[in-house]
């Protein structure tokens, strides 16, 4: 099962002053919240991003990414056959300086590496081609 979603209808004010939007992304049995900054973008801007995000997989990309907050943070997918393996990354500066303006950087979407350099695992879902099907789908008929 693959899922992304915003699960509160509005925004929340957030202690240092910016405003943020609780979705929640489900990776099989696993579900994480996230705190979507809004403002740069909408809610709007976010939900297109992750359906061009899922219909790259089901095209010719090999790789994606669904942002929770733009330019910052997003959830990396690999696709292998019908496997599709998913990471939670952070956008450095270093990585991405730049142009913000609303086209994600799918181009910085490294080759998947399973271990970071002092060998240690890195955590990993997996999930099928066929949950971004359905997850389209769902996202189609609402």
């Amino acid at each position: 099962m693959f899922h992304i979603e915003f699960i509160d209808d509005e925004p929340e004010l957030q202690e240092d002053g910016w405003l943020g939007l609780w979705g929640r992304i489900t990776l099989g049995e696993y579900e994480e919240r996230f705190l979507a900054p809004v403002g740069y973008w909408s809610r709007a801007d976010y939900e297109r991003q992750w359906l061009e995000a899922a219909r790259r997989l089901l095209r010719s990309a090999d790789r994606t990414g669904f942002f929770t907050a733009p330019y910052r943070f997003w959830w990396t997918m690999w696709r292998d056959g019908e496997r599709v393996f998913v990471h939670e990354e952070l956008i450095t500066p270093e990585r991405y300086a730049g142009p913000y303006d609303g086209t994600p950087p799918y181009q910085i979407i490294e080759d998947r590496v399973t271990h970071n350099d002092e060998g240690e695992q890195i955590s990993e879902w997996e999930i099928s081609l066929q949950d971004i099907h359905a997850y389209l789908n769902a996202s189609d008929s609402t």
